[in-house]
Parts: C-alpha cells; structure tokens; sequence
C-alpha cells in the first residue's frame, strides 16, 4: 500500500505585471481553497462520487464496504486497507474524475481581481486544495491564474492523515514560508478550510454564496470574516487595507507594552496610534519604542481629547476603518476582531464591543449599575439605546468616523459617539465581548462621580 508522498518546495510560477502597493492589516500570506472558492465546475462532487462508486462495484468492493463515501480521499484509504486493494489505484480512479471535472470548470467573478490586488500589496499567495495537484494545475493554468500562486499544495503532498481539515497541511504551508499565523489569511467556501485555520490561530474569510464547487456535505465552523463572494471579499480586503487603531494612553507603563504587543500580532506598526495625554510616567517611551505613531499632549486632556486627536490623525491618513482600544489591557485581541467583523464586511458603519451582551462574570457589580445608569442616560440623549455605551473597544468606517463631533474632553465622549453616530444615522450594531479587569484596570474608567459629571456635561451640550 502506497501512500502519497510530501513535496513542500514552494514552485515559482511566471507572475503577471503587478504595480506595488502597501500590505492588508499586517498580512503577509494569503492561502485559498480552490474548488467553491475560486473556481466552480459543471460536474457536481455528488456526480463524482456517483461515478467513483460505480468504478468501485466493476472492481468487485461490496457495496457495504464501499458506503456513502464521505469525504471520497479518506473513504479510498479506508477501503484500501479493508479490502487490501493498492490505494494509489483506487485514487486513481478518482484523479481521473478531478481532472476530467476541470473541463467544466469556470472562475468565479472577482476572483483574479483579488488575486491581481494581493500581488499589488506583495502579499504572498498559496493554494490549499483537497483537490490532486494534476486537477488542481489544470484548472490553474485553464483559467490564466497559475502565475499568481507562490506554492500550490494539493493533497498529493502529504499524508492521508495530514489532509484537511487536519492542521498539518495548513501548518505545512505556513512553515515554508515562515509567517506567523496571526499574519496569515484563510480564504475558503467550507468548514474544512475554517476549521484548521482556527486550530492554528490563522485569520479566515469564509466564501458564503458560492455554491457550484462546493462539496457535498456540510461542517459549521466560525471565521473571523464572511462575504457572499469573491467579488464582496475583494470589497472586504480594501476595507482592511487600512485599519488604524487608536489607543488613547494616560499614565499607562504598567500595560501599554504588552497591549502594544498584541495588537502588532495583528495589525502593522505604522498603523497603530498611541495618543500619550499628557502622561508622567514611561508611557510616551514605551509607545515610541514599539515602532508605532505617537502623539503627545503637553498637559492631560482627558480620553474625550486622546481620542479626537487620534481619530482626527487616522481620518487624515484615509482610514477605511477606525479601531479604538484601550490601554489598561481590558480588551482581548480577538474581541476586536470581532468588533471590527461586520464593519470590514460592510454591514454596519460602527460597531460597539458590549461587556453587557457577552460574559459579565468578571465585571464587578458597581460597574455594572453604573453602566446601566449612563446607558440609560445616554439613550435619552440619542434616541437609541446602547447596552454599553461606556465601552472603549470601537470600530467606524471612514463615513461614520468623519461625521461625528467631539466636543467633550474626559469621559462623557463615550455617550457623545454613540448620540454624534445616531445623530448622523450611522448603521449601529453590538457585539459581545468579555472585559477583563485587573485591580488595576478596575482604578479606569467611570465612578459614580464621573457619571453625574457625564450626564451634566450631555446636558449642557444638548442646551447650547
């Protein structure tokens, strides 16, 4: 019994002209699936199992053994050694049916325009496929995109039991070309792309609506980012093209390092803004020596004026989209991740993180009571209400960004965004997040004093 062998040596394909750009987020690798991804084909994978069934019962496996099979690559192992018949010739039979598939195959509107503006921002490129590399180079070359890829590997190349959706053969592609995987995006149509790619800590794009190329069953698994198309993923990337994050920073040495180190997981130097209020203690220095934007008030001016001067700074710099952070290290990476989801996907203009929509248990009660009074204060003020509009982990389009006015210094600022993007008729959603509070981080943030000092500021501003 032969099992398919590895080959990882990335192959370099003639590339067509590109003109250089700037990179997405902080990405450096981008991996697609290829069948329901980038290309559909006319011949269904049930008309292949169908097919492959047939040659199965002419070559004399009972029908008992040969089963539903589901997924076609690993039933053929499992009936190789069942029945003690060579594997490579029944995978035979099934190349044969993959590549005869590739003659009805298309590619799928937006595909090489994602693929052209990848190139552009010199973001590497590499197929991941289930498909034999015989079908998956054919349909490749068929459709004039070969040249875009800087490594094809198709289940040829490794082991039966490294396949996807096992890690392995994710892992494999990411080690040979040494990125992170926090610096590396998944693009696929099934849970058999999301599901490694979330083992690994990879980012994803799950392709929702391309059904011709899909495979015939179905595995639920949740990606950071989905669009219905490669025409509406091309729409998603130019989104994050240009995320900037705000992080608004007074007196914080304590917690800015590792915050700031978090986030360049994720997002690149150059696009992080740290706006040092006045600070007294290492906060400027530390900022500066992360490699990211910092902005310095001589004198305090609360985090209303932090956050206008980095929200002005990322508007000036053209930010398709405004991520605000804090930096008492109450926020996790991946709750911004999902803040910044139905933004990047276009389904809002400003997405709130909600502490009192997703786990309260670590949020301590004097908290909670003062959030739901400034909530309901703020709801009167906006005509809207948020569940927590005292949350620092924001995102906004450029649009939504753009319109709202900061008037208020210190903390009534929170209240002010969500009454300025109601005002303005900004698309409003929330998501859950789960705060973390140290004894430290539990020191930020509002009192019952800053509260009543947050309502007389809306009112004030609402009687000028």
């Amino acid at each position: 019994m032969v099992k398919p062998k590895s080959s990882l040596t990335p192959k370099k394909y003639a590339s067509p002209k590109i003109n250089p750009s700037v990179n997405i987020m902080d990405i450096k690798l981008a991996i697609f699936d290829l069948d329901g991804t980038l290309i559909g084909a006319k011949m269904s994978f049930s008309e292949i199992k169908k097919r492959l069934k047939e040659k199965l019962l002419h070559e004399g496996i009972p029908e008992s053994l040969i089963g539903d099979l589901t997924p076609m690559y690993e039933s053929l192992y499992r009936i190789s050694k069942e029945t003690g018949k060579e594997f490579e010739t029944l995978h035979e039979y099934l190349k044969e049916l993959e590549i005869e598939r590739m003659d009805s195959s298309y590619l799928f509107e937006g595909s090489e325009e994602v693929l052209k503006f990848l190139r552009e921002n010199k973001i590497k490129i590499a197929l991941l496929t289930r498909s034999c590399k015989a079908a998956a180079i054919k349909a490749l070359e068929m459709h004039g995109i070969l040249g875009y890829f800087d490594l094809i590997m198709a289940r040829d190349d490794v082991s039966v039991e490294e396949v996807k959706p096992n890690k392995d053969q994710l892992r494999k592609v990411i080690e040979t070309f040494k990125v992170p995987p926090t610096k590396t995006l998944m693009i696929g149509d099934h849970g058999y792309d999301i599901l490694p790619a979330n083992e690994l800590g990879v980012l994803s794009v799950l392709i929702t609506s391309n059904e011709t190329g899909r495979m015939s069953f179905s595995i639920d698994a949740q990606a950071n980012f989905e669009v219905p198309t490669m025409k509406e993923l091309l729409s998603l990337l130019k989104r994050l093209l240009n995320v900037y994050v705000v992080v608004p920073a007074y007196n914080e040495e304590l917690t800015l390092g590792k915050v700031l180190d978090n986030l360049l997981d994720y997002f690149k130097a150059e696009h992080i803004i740290v706006v040092n209020d006045g600070s007294k203690d290492k906060t400027r220095d530390i900022a500066f020596s992360k490699g990211v934007h910092v902005l310095t008030h001589l004198v305090n001016r609360g985090l209303g004026g932090a956050l206008g001067t980095g929200i002005a700074f990322a508007l000036k710099k053209k930010a398709k989209l405004i991520l605000t952070f804090d930096a008492d290290g109450q926020h996790l990476i991946s709750d911004a991740l999902r803040v910044i989801k139905p933004v990047a996907e276009g389904k809002a203009d400003f997405a709130v993180g909600s502490r009192l929509k997703g786990d309260t248990s670590q949020m301590p009660f004097i908290k909670r009571f003062g959030n739901l009074v400034l909530d309901a204060v703020t709801a009167i003020f906006a005509g809207r209400y948020v569940s927590d509009s005292q949350s620092g982990l924001r995102c906004f389009n450029y649009e939504c960004a753009s319109k709202i006015r900061i008037t208020c210094d210190r903390y009534a600022v929170s209240s002010e965004i969500i009454i300025e993007a109601t005002r303005n008729k900004c698309r409003i959603v929330e998501v859950p997040i789960r705060a973390v509070y140290s004894e430290y981080s539990m020191k930020k943030g509002t009192n019952v004093l800053e509260g009543v000092k947050i309502a007389l500021n809306l009112l004030f501003d609402k009687l000028r």
